[in-house]
Parts: structure tokens; C-alpha cells; sequence
């Protein structure tokens, strides 16, 4: 937890201010005690106007005499009671002044620590994602920080006021006699003892609650993502007994949790209550045995008593504030843990120390022999790809389930970095650019279809924010999505649901497609980007692509062989491996992997008609 408090350091000085304000406001409260004694003195002693010993001084603050006796005790009453309430609006205001700076000093250290961590967790590449998962970042972003944020706003203020609240009950019990004192120094052990067994007891078990808190939300994130697989196959009980299986172990541990923390303001409690009793037990032994002069002595005397009980008091209230902080200290030093495993990650994606800008910007992505290998895996994925592209021409990957496509383009934009070999973008290694640099120079649509909430406008301004209307018009009508948008009441400012789930799963990929167009970047990587598109639609948005895109190089990853009958270059894995390159034509007449799927995909008759579409573009455009 400590770590994290230095995002408080901009505004160290209102931690200061609230630290000065609560100290202040504590030490305020604990000095009308003392002036309820005078008071006592004043209704108890009708002769006190003679000028004696005993009620000089009548009313001390801060080591002097603050009122001086006017021989009237009804009104030295109302000067008193008027100096109390003068304090106590003293200490109100700095209260309310306190609490207000103190809510800005936690929300403030909220708002950085979830942004830093958000920041952190945007930049991590696809590999340091996956050490986390989707569930647990979402309660580190959420939940956890929320605990740290609840400690540093609550234990702010107890971690002075406690500690104020019991340093100066027990200078004030010690001026009062010694030796009431001595039954408060009995009490107070005993009481720490018990707040380190009960803080030994509980830190371990928050440990436990955060990583099944994980569970909660990540199983509740499946089945409401998931739920109308879960109906397809009349899954609910199923589903509802996985759920509450986490959710009984969670709050198994909530429940013993708090059973052992029920033990400590009952505890403190009863010890304060056999204190308070024991105050004065003990005040009425020294009374018992002791000669006074007068009966203003005795009440002084016996105005010390209850003085004295009421700093133990407040020492017994200084203490129950600081058991709260034993309530919350384990579970926020839990998140606290769990957030700093997300800031200490170290991006393995880094940015080169000696970055290339060229000068040339066409576009050209070549693989020079390259090998990659997940991180957690020992197998090679690819191993030893090479091939290139070109501005103005389309390169297909296609290959079976397994082979490495995805893998091969994720290696493009830096999503991971390759193993051996390099990755080449003009010329230049993808490693030697900057990041920012590199992804600008590509409109990627990834294979499942994601849109942001808000509008269609504003989810093509997210490939292009400088986009005019006029290029985002032109976009979704090269992505075959002018007809659907067009149908909407409020066009282009229609609303788009969280993921777009007010789309269908075409009109999503066109969309996406339309967002990558927007761009205009150097080159466009579609990875089975058209699975959902029917075939008229495919061949449509594939026919009006080439105009759009003659100058930038396309790669498109692919399942469907109609989707890259007229792609330039074909290039065909296989187990991580290039097994074949060349045209659909030449393909078919000398690749087995490739005979392969064509024969999966199409019967005789739709291979003769692919053979003549071939040759078709092959005369339109030359040998390809």
C-alpha cells in the first residue's frame, strides 16, 4: 500500500492541510471535558466570589487564565458554557472543512491510481495481457482500487485523530492523578493485543477473497456474455450451480472474515466499560482516605474523577476508530498487492531506443525468415515464414484451423514480437519504429467484430478523428454498409449498444471494415474479416476495396476460397509452415494443402467456375 501513496504526491499539501485539521478538531474536543469540571466546581461552590485559592484559575486554556471569576455563578456558567459552545463551532467548522478536503484528497487518489493502472493495462501487449485475464483486470481496475481508495480516505483522518485522541486523553488523565492513569495503562495493552491477534487472524483470508472475487466476476462474465448459449443447450441450473458454487465459497470467506472482526468493538468495549467502571472504583478509594480542606476541594477532587472517565472514553473511541482501520487495512493491503502486479509488469513490447523514421511510406511488408513462439509455449507456431507484398496488390493467407494465420499478421502491427528473423515495413524492422508510428500506418480489422458504445459517427472517427462526413460516407459505402445506416432515423449519430450488440454480425463487420477504411493507411490487414458477409456482399465490398485501396498493400486472412480467388498472391500455411504461394491457379495445380481445402469448400462444378473466374482476372489484370 505504500507504493501507491505516492500518487498523492501532487497534492501533498492538502494531506498536509486535512492532517492539520483533524489534529486540530481532535485536540478541540478532548478540552471541554476540563470545562465541565469547572462547572461543576462553579455549581457546587456559591461562595467562590471571596477570591480563594481554589478557584483562581477557573477556567485555564492553554496554561492561562482564561476567565476570571465575576462572583456571579449563573453568569460565570453562561461565559463558560459560551466558551464551550465557541469551541465546539471551532471544531465543527474544521470538521466539515476537514471532511471536504479529505473527500478530495481520496477521490483524487482514485482517479490517478485507476488511470494509471488503465494506462497501464491498454499498453500491455497481447501476451502481458493474457498473464492476467479479462476478470481479474476488471476487479483490479474496479473493486481493488476502491478498497485503497476507502482506506486512504477513511484511515487519513483515524491514523491522526486516534492517535491524537489517545495521546492527548492520556496527557490530560495524567495532570488529572497519576494514579487513575495507571488503570488506563492496564487497559491499553490488553487492547492492542487483541487488535494484532484479530489483524493476524483476518489478513490471510482477504488474500484468499480477492483471487475468488476473480472467479465471481469472471464466471458472471461468461454466462451473461454467453447466455444465449447457456439457453441454446438448456444450461441454467448448470450455470446457476457454477455460479453459486463461487459465490458460496466467496461469501464463506466474508462470513469468517467478519466473525473474527465481530470480536473487536464488543471486546474493546467490555475492556473500556471494566475501565471505565474501574476509574471510578479507584477515584472513590483516593476520595475515601483523604482529608480535605473544603467542600470545593472535594468537588475538585471528584470533578477530576469524572474528568478522568471521560478521557478514557475518549481513548476507548480513539481505539474503536483504529480497529476500523484493522477492518479494512487487510483488504485494501490485499488490492494494494494485486494492483501493484499490474504496474509492475514490464511491457514486453518496448519501444527501440533509436527509433527509424523513413522517409518512404508505401507500405510494403515483408517477412524475412521468420520463426515465433508464444511465451508460454515451447513449440514453434511459425517457423522460418517469408514472403512480401506490395502497394497495390492483394496477399491471401489461408491455411486450416491451427496453421498460424492470425499469428502471422499479429506479428505486423508488434501484438508480439517475432522469436528469430525480422519483420519488415518499408524496409525497416517493425521493431525499430515507434509504436504510435507503426500502428498508424495500418487499418487492422480484427476476425471478431468489435464496435464501441456511442454512435456510428463516432466509432468511424476512431480509425480517423479527423475524418469529414464525406470520407466516412464514402468508407461505409466501400464496406457495403450505406444501405443499413441509411435505413436509421438519425443516420450516421444512431446510437451503437456495448460491442454493437444492436447490429447484426454482418452489419458489425462492415462497420468494422468501414473504420479501418477511414484510416487510409499504408496497408489494410483483414483477417476473416468477411466470414459473416454473404457471398453478393462479399464480392461486392471485395470489387469496390480494389479502387479504394490501389495504393496500399491488403492482406487478407482467410477460410472462404471465394473471398481470395482474385488475391495477387496466395500464401499457404500449414502447421506454422509456408507449404505453398502463388495465384488460385497455380495453386491448384500444385499445391496438395491447398487441393485440400478448395475440395473441402467447393464440389467440381464451383472448381471449374473458380478455374474460369481465375483465368478472368488473370486477362483483366495480367498473370497474378
Amino acid at each position: 500500500m505504500a507504493k501507491l501513496l505516492r500518487y498523492l504526491k501532487p497534492i501533498w499539501w492538502e494531506v498536509l492541510i486535512v492532517m492539520l485539521l483533524t489534529a486540530l478538531d481532535a485536540y478541540l474536543g478532548l478540552l471541554l471535558p476540563d470545562f465541565m469540571t469547572k462547572i461543576t466546581a462553579i455549581m457546587e461552590n456559591p461562595d467562590y466570589a471571596t477570591g480563594t485559592d481554589a478557584m483562581t484559575g477557573l477556567i485555564p486554556l492553554w496554561g492561562h487564565n482564561y476567565i476570571t471569576p465575576t462572583g456571579d455563578s449563573v453568569k460565570d456558567i453562561w461565559i463558560v458554557g459560551g466558551v464551550m459552545t465557541g469551541i465546539s463551532f471551532i471544531a465543527l467548522i474544521l470538521s466539515f472543512f476537514g471532511s471536504i478536503m479529505n473527500s478530495h484528497v481520496g477521490a483524487y487518489f482514485g482517479q490517478k491510481l485507476r488511470q494509471e493502472v488503465f494506462h497501464k493495462v491498454t499498453g500491455f501487449s497481447v501476451a502481458d495481457y493474457g498473464k492476467f485475464g479479462t476478470a481479474t483486470l476488471i476487479t483490479r481496475t474496479t473493486n481493488d482500487i476502491e478498497q485503497c481508495q476507502q482506506l486512504v480516505q477513511m484511515g487519513l483522518r483515524i491514523l491522526v485523530r486516534s492517535p491524537v485522541t489517545l495521546i492527548v486523553a492520556v496527557i490530560m488523565i495524567l495532570t488529572k492523578d497519576a494514579r487513575i492513569a495507571g488503570v488506563v495503562a492496564v487497559s491499553i495493552p490488553v487492547i492492542i493485543v487483541i487488535m494484532v491477534v484479530l489483524f493476524v487472524l483476518a489478513y490471510p483470508l482477504f488474500e484468499k477473497f480477492q483471487t475468488v472475487f476473480d472467479k465471481v466476476t469472471a464466471t458472471l462474465r461468461e454466462s451473461i456474455t454467453g447466455v444465449r448459449v447457456v439457453r441454446a443447450f438448456n444450461q441454467q441450473k448448470s450455470e446457476n450451480k457454477r455460479f453459486d458454487d463461487v459465490n458460496d465459497e466467496a461469501t464463506k470467506l466474508v462470513t469468517k472474515f467478519s466473525r473474527i472482526m465481530s470480536f473487536a468493538n464488543p471486546t474493546i468495549g467490555i475492556v473500556f466499560d471494566i475501565t471505565y467502571m474501574a476509574i471510578f472504583v479507584v477515584g472513590y478509594l483516593l476520595l475515601d482516605g483523604r482529608q480535605f480542606a473544603s467542600q470545593a476541594e472535594v468537588m475538585a477532587s471528584f470533578g477530576n474523577v469524572i474528568a478522568s472517565a471521560e478521557y478514557a472514553m475518549n481513548i476507548m473511541f480513539g481505539f474503536i476508530m483504529f480497529s476500523l482501520l484493522f477492518i479494512m487495512v487487510p483488504r485494501a493491503s490485499a488490492s494494494a498487492k494485486r494492483i501493484n502486479e499490474v504496474l509492475a509488469v514490464t511491457n514486453q513490447i518496448k519501444e527501440p531506443t533509436a527509433p527509424i523514421h523513413p522517409n518512404n511510406k508505401e507500405g510494403v511488408v515483408e517477412f524475412q525468415d521468420v520463426t515465433f513462439t508464444f511465451p508460454d509455449a515451447n513449440v514453434p507456431t511459425l517457423n522460418h515464414i517469408s514472403f512480401k507484398t506490395k502497394p497495390g496488390s492483394t496477399t491471401a493467407i489461408i491455411g486450416s484451423t491451427g496453421s498460424g494465420k492470425s499469428s502471422v499478421i499479429n506479428l505486423i502491427p508488434r501484438f508480439y514480437d517475432v522469436t528469430a528473423g525480422h519483420v519488415l515495413i518499408d524496409g525497416v524492422d517493425v521493431r525499430d519504429y515507434e509504436k504510435h508510428e507503426l500502428r498508424d500506418k495500418i487499418g487492422f480489422v480484427p476476425q471478431q467484430a468489435l464496435l464501441f458504445s456511442g454512435t456510428i459517427r463516432s466509432n468511424m472517427e476512431f480509425g480517423n478523428p479527423n475524418a469529414s462526413e464525406e470520407d466516412i460516407k464514402l468508407a461505409l459505402d466501400i464496406a457495403q454498409a450505406t444501405h443499413f445506416v441509411s435505413k436509421k432515423e438519425q443516420g450516421l449519430d444512431s446510437v451503437v449498444e456495448h460491442g454493437g450488440k444492436n447490429f447484426s454480425g454482418g452489419q458489425k463487420q462492415r462497420l468494422c471494415i468501414a473504420r479501418a477504411l477511414v484510416k487510409k493507411p499504408e496497408i489494410y490487414i483483414f483477417d476473416d474479416s468477411f466470414s459473416a458477409l454473404d457471398f453478393k456482399t462479399d464480392i461486392k465490398l471485395r470489387t469496390a476495396l480494389k479502387g479504394y485501396t490501389k495504393d496500399s498493400s491488403v492482406i487478407i486472412v482467410a477460410q472462404r476460397v471465394s473471398t481470395i480467388l482474385d488475391a495477387d498472391d496466395i500464401v499457404v500455411l500449414s502447421d506454422g509452415k509456408i507449404v505453398g504461394e502463388g495465384t488460385h491457379r497455380q495453386l491448384l495445380k500444385s499445391c496438395q494443402v491447398y487441393q485440400e481445402i478448395v475440395y473441402s469448400q467447393l464440389d467440381k462444378e464451383e472448381i471449374a467456375k473458380t478455374m474460369k473466374l481465375a483465368e478472368a482476372f488473370s486477362s483483366e489484370g495480367g498473370e497474378r
